[in-house]
């Protein structure tokens, strides 16, 4: 994964710095757009970035 700041990683995403802090915190789930640009920005392809059976 990328080493990026949530500021950055925003910018990158074109979200707020909120926004990210929130999808981190599991406060509230991305869109998939958003989670496309983000897996691209961290280069981690995007299966990596969910989890099986998330929220349950």
């Amino acid at each position: 994964m990328a080493n990026l700041t949530q500021e950055r990683l925003a910018e990158l995403v074109d979200v707020d710095r909120r926004t990210i802090v929130n999808v981190e915190l599991g406060y509230t789930s991305p869109r998939l757009d958003t989670l496309l640009m983000i897996a691209d920005a961290v280069r981690t392809p995007l299966s990596e970035l969910v989890r099986e059976g998330a929220g349950e």
